[in-house]
């Protein structure tokens, strides 16, 4: 008879994590670029023209057909104070947020109550209590649920949330977590910004939500989470400054 006793397995290291569904939601609002490019002639008002050509130029060739945004194009080149910005982005967040968390768990049949983890990922906007209080409300997700606000990491956010999720679902065993990001550059943009930069972003990015339901529980079924890595860049050109 053989004796002796049994090692702790390390579920850390096979845990299998999946994403087992992405969902979109858009904004009400949006336009083609040929819509845009008259709102530019008003912004542009005084600019040199060969400046004004060259961003029109820039627009055109973004390959942008139609930009989504939380706020109607001529409000977007309407001054206004940070504050009204903000609280349409604050009201407008909730509303997409709930709209892509709800349209990601319908698409598999799960229940809310059967989250784990919320991570919510937005860079545009301020608010407290962050996006996921509440959709906690909103969505009567279990009080007990994880809770990670992400709201500093610019374009890395959506997958650095993602990341956040497989290896909290690798050290947690029959989990599930949801990953919801909501951006609206349209609430950040300078009207008196006249850089390149701004140009680009105004001509590249547009508004909108995104959510992925990831599991580590052996029945549900999806796409391995097979690795991960983080990239480093240059600070200088994936910031902003608050003004």
């Amino acid at each position: 008879m053989e004796m002796g006793f049994s090692l702790p397995v390390d579920n850390f290291q096979y845990m299998s994590v999946k994403i087992i569904t992405v969902a979109k939601q858009l904004p009400k609002y949006s336009c083609t670029t040929d819509e845009v490019l008259p709102l530019l002639d008003i912004w542009l008002k005084g600019q040199e023209p060969r400046f004004v050509k060259k961003i029109k130029k820039l627009f055109e060739g973004s390959a942008v057909e139609r930009r989504y945004a939380i706020m109607d194009p001529i409000e977007v080149f309407t001054v206004t104070s940070f504050e009204e910005k903000n609280n349409i982005y604050c009201r407008e967040a909730i509303e997409l947020g709930e709209k892509v968390l709800r349209k990601a768990l319908e698409k598999v049949a799960w229940d809310p109550q059967s989250l784990d983890y919320i991570i919510t990922v937005s860079c545009t906007g301020i608010m407290i209590p962050s996006l996921d209080g509440y959709l906690i409300n909103k969505m009567k997700l279990r009080q007990d649920i994880v809770r990670l606000p992400v709201t500093e990491m610019g374009c890395v956010a959506g997958v650095s949330g993602v990341i956040y999720a497989k290896n909290f679902l690798q050290a947690n065993p029959g989990k599930r977590a949801a990953v919801i990001a909501v951006e609206a550059p349209t609430a950040t943009f300078q009207l008196e910004d006249f850089s390149m930069s701004n140009m680009v972003s105004a001509a590249i990015f547009g508004d909108g939500a995104a959510c992925s339901l990831l599991s580590s529980h052996e029945e549900d079924c999806g796409q391995k989470f097979l690795t991960s890595r983080c990239i480093i860049f240059i600070i200088q050109k994936i910031s902003w400054v608050l003004s």
